[in-house]
């Protein structure tokens, strides 16, 4: 009984460890938005510090179906980095 509930509880530290890793989104350290690319933002890697070389920047997609603003009048979604009306998304069959 003691044993099943010890392998229990490792199998739940497991899968609360893994899901940390189930995140494809790059881990930043802050996220700057792009100021006519609503699909995409600057992610800073590092802190700022004073007499170190600045910190590593990369352009990175936000998540496909976020919500954004088409020519700043029209409702759209993200997709795979640009700005779509929701009906231009391709659907995938289940």
């Amino acid at each position: 009984m003691r044993l099943s509930c010890i392998l229990c509880f490792l199998a739940m530290c497991l899968f609360a460890y893994a899901s940390d890793y189930a995140d494809f989104e790059q881990l930043c350290t802050r996220k700057w938005p792009i100021p006519f690319f609503q699909c995409l933002f600057l992610c800073q890697h590092e802190e700022w510090k004073f007499l170190r070389p600045p910190p590593q920047f990369t352009v990175e997609q936000k998540l496909n179906g976020t919500y954004c603003r088409r020519y700043g009048l029209f409702k759209g979604v993200c997709y795979n980095g640009r700005c779509v009306r929701e009906a231009d998304v391709p659907t995938t069959p289940v």
